[in-house]
């Protein structure tokens, strides 16, 4: 060890060294001022010892009440994040998912805003909801309806919809907006949907008459694809993120015009869906507005799969045709039928 290190005993090494020799001496003359030095020393170390101990107690303190003011800290933020957990659960039942996951992220400003996209819209209500209500008891009434609500925004949710709005006995949600995988996905997603919801009605109807409902629910669904207006409509204390538009009004009047228990949906729309399910042709809708006459197609099912028809026909003067027209839709073989006989006409 160098001369210049630093030892915290150094005074008292120097005493332990001295006393042994003085001890020796057996000297009184020496012996009492090496008494009263190393008396001095251990009064000094007892002071120094009882400073480093209260200067520890008051660290020890300080150490225990910074942990229990991070303990506090720690216990504040979870409840913090326990409660906007909460709220974020709560605002959800209000908004729709895509617009609360939006907002919570930073990505969607909540001002007015609107903008113009084709959409696929799906309102369903219930047959003679009125009529129903006016046989249920109210506690009844309210369950069945929770109950139904519940099961189909679950299937819209798992289909990715948008859910607009519940309008007493009905629902109005849309394919598109915020979050889109293009037109033609976004028809078929709903077109999917409306068959699931049919399909879980039948189910619950069975629930519902064993548990004594004499008449269950039935509803009805209309589907339309065209353009509307979505985004914020309101003011700057309060918004509304919805759709509007002719299309928006349309697909209401199909829905009126739809079965029980049925889909009715518009040429636009068929146009996607066209290889996924069977349909009939319905008449056509007129509706103030709208300048066209709106085709509607019922949807009787999902589309069967046909076997393969293959058309062939190979002529010595060098004509091969081969073709698999189950692959082709009606229209399709109604436009190649067409052609076929215009080129026939053309050779006789």
């Amino acid at each position: 060890m160098s001369k210049d290190s630093f030892d915290l005993y150094d005074r008292e090494k120097a005493l332990i060294s001295e006393g042994s020799t003085l001890l020796e001496s057996e000297d009184l003359k020496t012996l009492k001022p090496f008494a009263q030095r190393l008396f001095d020393g251990f009064v000094s170390l007892f002071n120094e010892n009882q400073n480093l101990l209260r200067h520890s107690d008051r660290q020890e303190q300080r150490l225990v009440k910074l942990n229990q003011n991070l303990k506090a800290q720690t216990q504040e933020l979870e409840l913090k994040r326990q409660t906007q957990e909460l709220l974020s659960q709560q605002l959800a039942k209000y908004l729709p998912p895509q617009i609360m996951s939006a907002l919570l992220s930073g990505t969607y400003q909540s001002k007015v805003a609107t903008q113009r996209k084709k959409l696929t819209v799906f309102f369903s209500d219930i047959r003679d909801f009125t009529a129903t209500s006016d046989l249920l008891q109210p506690e009844a009434l309210t369950e069945y309806l929770n109950e139904y609500f519940s099961e189909m925004t679950e299937i819209a949710m798992g289909h990715g919809a948008t859910i607009d709005k519940y309008i007493g006995d009905a629902m109005m949600v849309f394919f598109g907006d915020p979050e889109s995988k293009g037109h033609q996905e976004d028809a078929r997603a709903c077109v999917l949907m409306a068959m699931a919801m049919q399909a879980r009605m039948k189910e619950l109807a069975v629930r519902w008459k064993n548990k004594g409902f004499e008449n269950p629910f039935v509803i009805r669904i209309g589907i339309n694809t065209g353009y509307c207006n979505v985004g914020n409509f309101g003011s700057d204390q309060r918004l509304s993120y919805t759709i509007i538009g002719g299309e928006v009004n349309l697909t209401q009047r199909l829905e009126s015009h739809s079965d029980p228990g049925g889909i009715l949906m518009s040429y636009e729309t068929y146009c996607y869906v066209q290889d996924l399910v069977e349909v009939e042709e319905r008449q056509p809708v007129k509706m103030k507005g709208i300048a066209r006459d709106v085709k509607t197609f019922a949807v009787l099912g999902p589309k069967k799969t046909q076997p393969h028809r293959n058309v062939a026909l190979n002529h010595e003067a060098g004509i091969n045709i081969d073709l698999d027209v189950s692959t082709l839709t009606p229209s399709e073989r109604q436009q190649l039928a067409e052609k076929l006989r215009a080129v026939a006409n053309q050779i006789s």
